[in-house]
């Protein structure tokens, strides 16, 4: 990793190398940029701010060690204060992270997609144009959220192990326009068809077919109480 160095576009600015910085793009106080980092015109990056850092890992871990590559913070998008975008991270234009969230590596988030404050979102996750992710929501590594989705708030799309056995399965998928209540756990495996809706504080455990509304635990299919749909915001 390349020595930062101070740069006097922002207060307390500190650079790496091969950074590219558009025009228009406004920085606040005490942002850090290392190594090749691209920021687009018309981007926003708030104070504290923390782009292209190289992702730290327990020696134990089973992450893959490859190479990062570049991170990407795409035309008008914006990071908002203290938010991190680890190495090889990409933000399309007009999306937006909230205060203190975290992109892991290799994370895609689309166009006009927004993800709220305190989340954590895990490495390779993709995230589609224009969905929407409330405060405090965790994304597994790998996990897939379609175009024009809608997490409440503390939603968990969980990966890995379960807790009874050794097999890994796969991560969870959200597809085209679902909805997930506040509180929602979606487990390992599963996936949320197209539309379908999922009630504050469920838990599911299975596939969820298209235009399907499950609630409870474990989740089954039913109406939703006025009260889980309205916590879908």
């Amino acid at each position: 990793m390349t020595p930062l160095t101070p740069s006097d576009l922002a207060p307390n600015l500190l650079v790496g190398a091969e950074v590219e910085i558009g025009e228009g793009v406004e920085l606040g106080a005490n942002v850090i940029i290392h190594d090749k980092v691209m920021i687009e015109r018309g981007a926003r990056i708030d104070d504290g701010a923390l782009l292209g850092r190289i992702t730290t890992v327990n020696r134990r871990s089973r992450s893959p060690d490859r190479e990062a590559g570049a991170t990407m913070v795409g035309a008008a998008a914006i990071v908002c204060a203290y938010a991190i975008v680890s190495a090889g991270a990409r933000m399309a234009p007009h999306s937006l992270l909230g205060d203190h969230a975290h992109l892991r590596t290799a994370v895609r988030l689309g166009t006009d997609a927004v993800v709220g404050a305190s989340c954590g979102i895990g490495r390779e996750a993709r995230i589609g144009d224009r969905t929407r992710m409330q405060n405090q929501c965790i994304l597994g590594p790998g996990a897939i959220i379609e175009e024009d989705c809608f997490l409440g708030p503390g939603v968990h799309l969980l990966t890995g192990r379960t807790m009874n056995g050794a097999d890994r399965r796969p991560p969870p998928v959200l597809r085209r326009g679902c909805q997930i209540g506040a509180g929602a756990k979606i487990m390992s495996g599963v996936e949320i068809g197209e539309e379908a809706v999922v009630g504050a504080g469920a838990v599911v455990t299975v596939d969820v077919k298209a235009g399907t509304t499950v609630r409870g635990v474990p989740a089954r299919a039913g109406t939703a109480a006025p009260e889980e749909i309205a916590q879908l915001g």
